[in-house]
């Protein structure tokens, strides 16, 4: 059941106490969905464990760390940032335009992110779930203990992997601290800041932690990704939807 919901590669990888954490999870929240609506729903194209699924362990090459799912059935499949269908949201365009002006020209019309997860890369939230019943810090305190395991085990791997962190909450993610950078690019792995691609996070201006982290508008993250991938000798990424 599990290795069905999080894929072979990653199922392997868990501990027998990793794999239960896991399933208790779902668990807790199938049963939740008898009484009121949890997002994303569990379907062929979507799920709470859907960006395990898509992006086996032993092919991630970036990690991009999102909040929580859309939230509206229409949209929430299990993919941080991505919508299946319809209206691109701000914080969607913003991330296009960027990636327009980092690529010379690569135009994105889907607002589904599924081919950039076949390509390795991991569109992960620190929510895997959303409900209207409960608040997003309640939301992230239940999903840290699977959150957590996901990030130890991509830092344990001997192999190189790009981070992309925007916004506060995401730069405030404790494994990706700043006195930890160093330690890391000795192991290949390279962690890309920036403010949040939402209107909201005022992406044209803001920066933050002192100005130690730039706004979005300014920060060639797709740019800088492709250019990190090459010279570790990894398949760049295609951007375009």
């Amino acid at each position: 059941m599990l290795k069905d919901l999080i894929g072979e590669s990653w199922y392997n990888i868990l501990n027998d106490e990793e794999r239960k954490c896991f399933f208790e999870k779902y668990s807790i929240i199938e049963e939740k969905r008898k009484t009121q609506e949890i997002l994303p729903y569990e379907a062929e194209n979507s799920g709470i464990y859907q960006a395990l699924k898509i992006t086996p362990f032993d092919k991630v090459k970036v990690l991009i760390m999102g909040q929580d799912p859309y939230p509206n059935k229409e949209d929430a499949h299990g993919l941080a940032f991505s919508k299946l269908s319809g209206k691109i949201p701000a914080s969607l365009k913003n991330i296009f335009e960027k990636i327009k002006e980092d690529t010379n020209g690569v135009t994105n019309v889907s607002g589904n992110l599924t081919p950039w997860a076949k390509q390795g890369v991991l569109l992960l939230n620190r929510a895997l779930s959303f409900s209207k019943s409960e608040t997003l810090a309640s939301r992230n305190k239940f999903w840290l203990p699977i959150v957590n395991i996901i990030i130890d085990k991509l830092l344990e791997r001997k192999k190189p992997l790009i981070v992309i962190l925007w916004g506060n909450p995401a730069n405030d993610i404790e494994q990706f601290s700043f006195e930890k950078e160093s330690e890391y690019l000795k192991r290949n792995i390279f962690i890309l800041r920036s403010s949040h691609p939402s209107n909201m996070g005022n992406a044209k201006n803001s920066v933050l932690k002192d100005g130690k982290i730039g706004a979005f508008t300014s920060t060639p993250n797709f740019l800088r990704t492709n250019e990190l991938l090459k010279s570790v000798g990894e398949e760049e990424i295609n951007w375009q939807t």
